[in-house]
């Protein structure tokens, strides 16, 4: 047994290697595994909510928690950005928050990306900032970011903004300089670079929303154009939308329509970890194979192809998350 071991070592393949690459392999395979009985063992337990249809046009937060959280930010003098792909239910999470904040007899501007002077006198309109001098002429774009950023010194008000990713460099260079002086602002934007005010407030990133959400929206959206739909019928449409509530209402109007479609506009991501690490036990054996049967151009190929997939997984496991890159 050990002159079996020191000859594999000699041979260039270390036992140790290989036994914690598979073990390594198996656990990662069975956590899956584990991980999808005991996700089916929940939804035994713990069934998705039954679907109950809102009135036609009645409005309906699917994201609550991420409401409150935005709510006791901005109250906090605090600044948040909400993050998210087009469809995600940003605007939607924005006018709750604006109706909240407005309930409770805060003033609230809420502006669209336009050019930046439209921008900064929609501003000053919705917080009934004069926007003339004593003269009679309208203030310059310098002056007005001065009555805005004094305005929001001396009063209790909130800044948000709407596809704040399509604003211009210099306007967000602008809210990077209100958010020094502390004004509370809540920014939307789709895929935000990590840059100027982006890089500077905390963010929340809009998950897809749970399947029970997804059907109700569409049941809703089938109730409001009059159609019946099946339960087999939603569940193909639920693929196609995936957890995205524009897409979800998108899907019952194409049913509607009659319009086909094969594919998604939604993304989807999925852990391959089992399979990469499955990849890295399969070269290691046939490194192994290569040796006991002596098949040196097996052998050569197993050994280099396990080095560089160590290597390139090595660097993989090193970089950050996905949401913590720098773009």
């Amino acid at each position: 047994m050990v002159a079996a071991g020191a000859i594999i070592a000699i041979n260039g393949l270390n036992p140790l290697s290989l036994i914690v690459l598979g073990v390594g392999g198996t656990i990662a395979i069975a956590h899956s595994i584990i991980s999808k009985v005991s996700s089916k063992n929940d939804e035994t337990q713990h069934p998705a909510p039954t679907i109950e249809i809102p009135a036609t046009g009645e409005f309906k937060i699917y994201r609550q928690a991420e409401l409150n959280r935005t709510i006791a930010s901005l109250k906090a003098n605090g600044a948040i950005l909400i993050a998210g792909e087009d469809g995600s239910g940003k605007s939607v999470l924005g006018n709750a928050v604006i109706e909240k904040l407005q309930a409770e007899g805060f003033m609230v501007a809420f502006v669209e990306p336009t050019t930046p002077k439209q921008m900064l006198l929609e501003i000053a309109h919705q917080f009934d900032i004069p926007v003339e001098n004593l003269e009679g002429k309208s203030l310059t774009v310098d002056k007005l970011k001065r009555a805005i950023a004094g305005f929001l010194e001396e009063n209790t008000a909130f800044l948000i903004l709407d596809d704040a990713h399509a604003c211009d460099v210099k306007f967000r260079m602008w809210l990077k300089q209100l958010r020094r002086n502390h004004a509370p602002m809540l920014l939307l934007a789709t895929d935000p670079p990590r840059s100027d005010i982006f890089i500077n407030i905390p963010r929340i990133e809009l998950k897809p929303l749970p399947e029970y959400a997804i059907r109700e929206i569409m049941v809703q959206a089938a109730a409001e154009r009059a159609i019946a739909l099946k339960p087999s019928e939603l569940s193909k449409l639920q693929e196609r939308a995936g957890g995205n509530p524009m897409l979800a209402a998108r899907a019952v109007d194409e049913e509607y329509l009659g319009i086909e479609m094969e594919g998604a506009d939604h993304r989807r991501y999925f852990d391959i970890t089992p399979l990469i690490l499955l990849v890295g036990v399969i070269f290691v054996i046939m490194r192994f194979i290569g040796l006991g049967t002596n098949d040196q151009a097996l052998y050569i190929f197993g050994g280099i192809a396990a080095a560089i997939f160590l290597g390139i997984s090595r660097v993989l496991y090193q970089l950050p998350p996905e949401d913590r890159r720098i773009r």
